[in-house]
């Protein structure tokens, strides 16, 4: 079996933004170079976008990844800005701010009774989006 990878953030988009807490979605491209699919099991992130500590991203539901194919993923983030320095919450909406977002974790992924948990560690420069 080739390991499942995360092959890039495709965009990070704020839904909601208050004093207390945050809600984004952030988009991820998942690459499987097996002749397989497989389903993806409800696996969460931490995020961090400009240095600043989201949270964690979570996939609440199993998708299933075709076999030999490379698709892109919607996780939910919903975090509370509480301990968050004030300063760190006018830098997130700072809409035209382009920032470093890493992504790290561990993506679930399996077929039957065989599980397996992918590393998950990528960083990039993204945009963005309200």
């Amino acid at each position: 079996m080739k390991e499942i990878k995360v092959t890039s953030v495709e965009g990070f988009y704020v839904n909601k933004l208050s004093v207390e807490s945050i809600d984004a979605e952030i988009k991820v491209k998942i690459d499987n170079p097996n002749n397989v699919g497989f389903s993806v099991y409800p696996s969460e992130f931490d995020v961090t976008f400009s240095g600043i500590r989201l949270g964690k991203a979570k996939l609440s539901k199993r998708v299933h990844l075709n076999a030999s194919s490379e698709k892109v993923y919607s996780f939910k983030l919903n975090s509370k800005l509480a301990e968050l320095n004030p300063l760190d919450i006018f830098r997130i909406m700072n809409l035209d701010n382009l920032g470093k977002i890493e992504v790290n974790g561990a993506l679930k992924a399996g077929k039957f009774y065989f599980k397996k948990k992918y590393p998950v560690n990528y960083t990039d420069k993204v945009k963005i989006f309200n």
